[in-house]
């Protein structure tokens, strides 16, 4: 065990966390840290370029008080259901068939009938409508499967329950699936090995929005926090300034929180300041999902006001992609994605 270079706190690492550097959180001071292996143990150290939390979260601001209601927050969050880490599991083992695949996905009846659906979709529709969910797995083959599943899971953080932020909480969705497909599409197009988990990983990149919209808009349960987070609800402007300057960590907070590999936290907590990842181990699925999350808000899927350069972002450089190959990612995303958004909003 180690303590953290802020408050000098414990933190606590499991020797198999990972083979690399990654990024971690001191619950105590809310700090993101760089945990890098050193000898038989972890070295923690400030993530670069990263200011210390407190002092941007001073006593009284608008930032201590959501810092300070966070934690509640998070546990109203739906967790991730154990199927998707399960089938995400099955998917890495080549051993893995159709039919183990699909006993696992007809535990949870939600999840086969979204399977089914989309296997009857325009987009994956045979001749014949498929009423087996064996044979809707076998149409949609390993992958497709296992990234419907993931998708679908994630789609059930999207929900809240305030009429004039639907659309936005709508919108966020939108973006974090277009943002899974481009970086899946990346993946393959570059040659990298699992593109499986590059979805993923798109898929949680902006993590922290959907929390942060709750929190500000309808999780105002903390009696001591309610005043001072009441300002962000009354104003849309001051909240989307919120959720851009602290999404990053409260992703990295959740994926702590809910134990999940720490690929993802890298890219919750890096995608949008590569300058900070910890080990040059990660950076190609980093940029990856940077520029996929940069495709999405270019096609549409997203909320960027400002016109995004997919040529000048510097991801594409590192990816060593060109026009022809970006226009290639872009061509009928509409009709591709259109399947997968209507089973992952599916009532």
């Amino acid at each position: 065990m180690t303590e953290c270079p802020f408050c000098s706190a414990p933190i606590e690492i499991e020797a198999a966390a990972a083979d690399r550097g990654f990024v971690t959180l001191c619950e105590s001071c809310m700090n993101p840290l760089a945990a890098r292996p050193e000898g038989a143990g972890w070295r923690i150290e400030a993530v670069r370029g990263v200011p210390d939390t407190r002092r941007i979260a001073q006593k009284g601001s608008i930032g201590e008080a959501l810092l300070g209601a966070l934690p509640e927050a998070a546990e109203r969050l739906p967790v991730l259901p154990d199927i998707a880490h399960r089938v995400l599991a099955m998917v890495r083992d080549p051993e893995t068939s159709i039919q183990q695949l699909a006993e696992v996905i007809r535990q949870d009846q939600v999840m086969a009938l979204r399977i089914m659906q989309l296997a009857n979709s325009v987009l994956y529709g045979g001749l014949s409508p498929i009423k087996d969910l064996n044979n809707a797995c076998a149409r949609l083959g390993l992958k497709t499967v296992s990234n419907a599943v993931q998708a679908v899971a994630n789609g059930r953080l999207y929900v809240t329950n305030e009429p004039e932020y639907r659309e936005v909480m709508k919108a966020f969705h939108r973006h974090s699936v277009a943002t899974a497909y481009c970086a899946n599409e990346i993946a393959v197009m570059t040659a990298q090995a699992s593109p499986d988990t590059f979805f993923v990983a798109g898929l949680l990149h902006d993590l922290g929005k959907p929390l942060l919209l709750d929190l500000a808009t309808n999780a105002l349960a903390a009696a001591r926090h309610a005043q001072a987070l009441d300002s962000i609800r009354r104003s849309r402007e001051l909240l989307f300034e919120m959720i851009r300057g602290y999404c990053a960590l409260v992703g990295l907070f959740i994926t702590r929180r809910w134990n999940l590999p720490v690929e993802f936290a890298v890219v919750a907590f890096c995608h949008a300041r590569i300058e900070a990842v910890p080990d040059e181990g990660w950076l190609t699925l980093v940029h990856t999902v940077s520029l996929a999350s940069a495709l999405a808000d270019a096609s549409g899927y997203g909320m960027a006001e400002d016109a995004v350069s997919l040529l000048g972002h510097p991801s594409t450089k590192y990816l060593g992609l060109n026009d022809i190959k970006l226009a290639t990612l872009r061509v009928d995303l509409d009709d591709k994605l259109k399947a997968l958004l209507e089973v992952t909003t599916a009532g």
